[in-house]
């Protein structure tokens, strides 16, 4: 027969699930998704009305193998949006508010025509109630550890001194 766990044991065990569930990485986040932009450059200028050397073309074919499938993607039908870090091109950085040419914002050449692509980073918010949901459950963690030792220190000093 296994002996049944004690009630300090039982509340520190429960503790620390509440205080592992608590860091799992959806609390308070929200996905992110990776969008790719594509339109022509018009007139030596990219989104934004950014302007660019002829030194900072990208040649289509120099591109990765993921960086020619995002851009066939994204100039097919723009916005063309990921959710998986994985699904990125090595090629560009992904910005969430900063855009600069050769960072988030690439002239490419392709058959002959410069294009503009942009990247970019999108975050959905803050999650307010899966924030709450892991501060109670932090909370709750913390307490169950802190009241478990105490009664187990407690009930050693009470049993010690008889």
């Amino acid at each position: 027969m296994v002996p049944r766990p004690t009630l300090p044991t039982a509340l520190i065990g429960v503790g620390l699930a509440l205080l592992l569930v608590s860091t799992a990485p959806s609390t308070g986040t929200t996905d992110t998704d990776y969008a790719h932009h594509v339109e022509p450059a018009e007139n030596g200028a990219l989104a934004y009305g950014l302007e660019y050397d002829e030194s900072d073309v990208l040649a289509y074919e120099n591109l990765s193998v993921r960086g020619q499938q995002v851009f066939d993607r994204a100039r097919a039908d723009s916005p063309y949006v990921v959710e998986n870090e994985s699904a990125t091109a090595p090629d560009f950085s992904y910005t969430s508010d900063n855009v600069a040419v050769g960072e988030g914002l690439y002239p490419v050449r392709y058959e002959g025509e410069v294009y503009s692509l942009r990247t970019e980073r999108e975050s959905g918010g803050f999650n307010a109630a899966a924030w709450l949901v892991g501060l109670v459950t932090r909370g709750l963690g913390v307490v169950c550890v802190v009241a478990g030792l105490v009664l187990a220190g407690w009930r050693r000093y009470r049993y010690s001194s008889d």
